[in-house]
């Protein structure tokens, strides 16, 4: 019983650790304007939200209960949007930072 316990709040931490990261590379990927994307050399911005978004889906939908109702983010789909969400901040990141402009991204409004 403690094994089963402390297994499924394994999966559940892992789960809701997917779900922040792919939140977040989401909101982060967006931030970018498409030319940074290409003078990275990377896909195209429209590309990687789609990925993001994609990702950030399927590890909503595989959070367990008590939060959600999935089985858990470690199904042949979680891992895919965990790998996709490392990718992001590990390959694509890095290299789309530097070509960004302040100010060039999504407007942000004014008071």
């Amino acid at each position: 019983m403690l094994f089963a316990s402390v297994q499924s709040l394994v999966v559940l931490a892992l789960s809701v650790a997917a779900l922040v990261g792919a939140v977040w590379g989401l909101i982060d990927a967006s931030k970018y304007s498409n030319e940074a994307y290409v003078a990275a050399g990377k896909q195209t911005k429209t590309v990687w939200l789609a990925i993001m978004g994609v990702a950030a889906v399927i590890a909503f939908l595989s959070v367990p209960p008590p939060i959600g109702v999935g089985g858990g983010i470690v199904g042949f789909l979680g891992i895919l949007a965990i790998v996709a969400v490392i990718v992001y901040f590990v390959e694509v990141k890095p290299k789309v930072a530097p070509h960004h402009r302040p100010g060039s991204g999504p407007s942000r409004g004014t008071w």
